[in-house]
């Protein structure tokens, strides 16, 4: 549950305290230019907070994904799922490193960032769908099960939606990525 709120809240307060250097190196609310935002933040002079951001998304997301498992009732589905959900754990470390800025040569660590959004895009396209199959049936998840299924192709929806308003779309697809951890998280809760 907290996946969503901490990393946020966090981005937007970076996002204010380093408004300058983001602004220096290209990036506007409504057109980031060719900064990869929020991972962009990483690089200013408090970076080692988004970096930390980034370790404690996949950290929570390990935690989430142990839980529902239990819940999973489909074994197939099922162990897809966790593997999607180790896919999201795994791109925190991953996201951790530094992304190039713009005009700079490509580095090892930017590949590995780079890594780390493609194990968070997928791992979670992944673990919604399986996710939903998983939990089919299960006492308690009447409806989550479908709202896991249809959560992927909601993102993709609203981010092509809301694309002619640029940054945007990309900040509709990470709420809605984020808002599945929560929702699904506090389901879990309540049926601890």
């Amino acid at each position: 549950m907290a996946m969503l709120p901490v990393f946020v809240l966090t981005v937007v307060l970076l996002t204010w305290l380093e408004w300058d250097f983001l602004h220096a190196v290209g990036w506007t609310v409504l057109d980031p230019g060719a900064v990869n935002y929020p991972s962009g933040l990483a690089r200013g002079d408090l970076g080692l907070l988004q970096a930390l951001n980034f370790i404690a998304l996949g950290v929570l997301a390990l935690i989430f994904g142990r839980g529902l498992r239990t819940q999973f009732v489909h074994r197939w589905t099922g162990a897809i799922a966790t593997m999607g959900l180790f896919a999201v754990g795994l791109s925190g470390p991953f996201s951790a490193f530094a992304t190039d800025l713009p005009g700079e040569p490509a580095t090892w660590h930017g590949l590995l960032h780079g890594i780390g959004f493609v194990l968070l895009m997928l791992g979670s396209a992944v673990a919604f769908l399986a996710s939903g199959l998983a939990l089919r049936g299960a006492s308690g998840w009447k409806g989550y099960w479908v709202y896991s299924l249809v959560n992927a192709p909601l993102a993709v929806a609203v981010s092509v939606a809301l694309s002619p308003l640029g940054q945007v779309s990309f900040y509709g697809l990470v709420i809605i990525l984020l808002a599945w951890f929560a929702v699904m998280g506090l389901r879990l809760r309540q049926r601890a």
